[in-house]
């Protein structure tokens, strides 16, 4: 089984763990409910000390629901060269990022340090446990993080944390930065948060997003809806570079979300949206709709539109 499909998403199950375990389990339920996240988006309240920074022994099943959360995994490589994927993201700060080892080796997620480079914030895992090992930091400062594998320092990641926010009627839209300035030739995939203003959160059970996107004529390029049970939508949009069909929404893929519950409910997490866009130097937009809440549809979805790429740069 895949093992994002076991982590606890809002659920009740008993689970034989060690005493020092079951202490990190029970604390890292008690994080600032995502209602407090509205004010000023979810960057001040989201860097819980007792996941951050914590490496755990296989298997772990933990709390992330009140955690926006984006999963990296070093996948098993039968040659032995295994990587980060993915290896470069650009996320909001506040968000965490959790690396799943499923190669059959140690690794480390270790920031690098050089005459010209200093990590905004350092990170050391320590020896990430083999066949499903973890590790979670979350990024409450801003910048560019290069790390690699001590176990293997050919193997290189980076993620950078950006304070963008633009506002909305209904929604705040933080921004992943990595990919601005934009480029069309160089388009970096990128993570962006929609924090509702208007709507309570986290609701009873889900909020229901309608996420379209459109081209530089307001055309609709692709649709699609989401669930998520912490009321706050993460995005990762993943540019592709074809040149033919544009316009189809065969040429689009979506997955997600990077954790998700036994039973497939209450589940959080980033969702990723990867095609043909911002592949060419002209105005895209993204059109955000809540059209249920706790399952009841709403008479009048909830709605914003903000342009891509994001105007802001920070």
């Amino acid at each position: 089984m895949n093992r994002n499909l076991v982590l606890l998403k809002g659920h009740t199950k008993t689970i034989a763990v060690t005493s020092s375990l079951a202490s990190f389990i029970i604390l890292g339920l008690v994080v600032a409910a995502p209602s407090l996240y509205a004010a000023k988006a979810y960057a001040q309240v989201s860097t819980s000390p007792i996941l951050s920074g914590t490496t755990f022994p296989p298997p772990i099943f933990h709390q992330l629901r009140n955690q926006p959360s984006y999963s990296i995994t070093i996948p098993f490589n039968s040659q032995g060269t295994p990587s980060f994927e993915p290896a470069d993201i650009s996320i909001p700060t506040g968000m965490t990022a959790i690396w799943f080892n499923d190669d059959n080796a140690l690794h480390t997620v270790t920031t690098m340090f050089n005459s010209t480079y200093t990590p905004p914030t350092t990170i050391n895992s320590g020896p990430i446990p083999s066949n499903g090992g973890s590790f979670i930091h979350t990024f409450a400062k801003a910048g560019t993080y290069d790390y690699y594998d001590q176990f293997d320092p050919s193997i290189h990641g980076r993620i950078t944390v950006s304070t963008g926010m633009e506002t909305g009627k209904n929604f705040n839209m933080l921004v992943g930065g990595g990919g601005l300035p934009f480029d069309p030739s160089h388009a970096k995939r990128f993570v962006l948060t929609f924090v509702p203003k208007t709507v309570k959160i986290p609701p009873t059970i889900a909020l229901t997003y309608n996420v379209t996107l459109l081209n530089s004529t307001g055309k609709s390029i692709y649709s699609h809806r989401y669930d998520t049970a912490d009321g706050i939508l993460d995005m990762e949009l993943v540019p592709t570079h074809k040149s033919l069909s544009k316009n189809a929404t065969t040429d689009f893929a979506t997955w997600g979300p990077d954790f998700i519950g036994q039973e497939a409910v209450r589940s959080t997490g980033t969702f990723h949206i990867k095609g043909p866009i911002l592949v060419d130097n002209s105005p895209y937009s993204i059109k955000v709709a809540i059209v249920a809440n706790s399952n009841s549809i709403l008479p009048t979805p909830i709605v914003d539109t903000f342009v891509l790429p994001p105007n802001t740069s920070k």
